[in-house]
């Protein structure tokens, strides 16, 4: 497992990252424009990925936890609204 940049550094890295791509990668990919709010390591540290700009992509939470759900063979959870339906 590859150990993952912490404190000053990590904050610092994470801005730079958000700055550089400000809109959701797959979000975009789909002609949807949504802020990222998150920076998801394309091949987990905890898979052996490094904690590299080429290993790094912008998203926002809704794919982000998509993402990791399926990388780590869990389901995706389904959102539900307040009146009851799905979301």
């Amino acid at each position: 497992m590859t150990e993952r940049i912490r404190g000053r550094r990590g904050v610092e890295l994470r801005k730079r990252r958000l700055a550089a791509e400000p809109l959701c990668r797959l979000c975009r990919a789909d002609g949807v424009v949504r802020a990222a709010e998150v920076i998801d390591h394309i091949v987990p540290l905890a898979k052996g990925g490094k904690d590299i700009d080429e290993n790094c992509r912008a998203l926002c939470h809704e794919h982000h936890a998509e993402v990791t759900a399926k990388q780590f063979g869990r389901r995706v959870r389904q959102r539900i609204s307040p009146d009851g339906w799905p979301a």
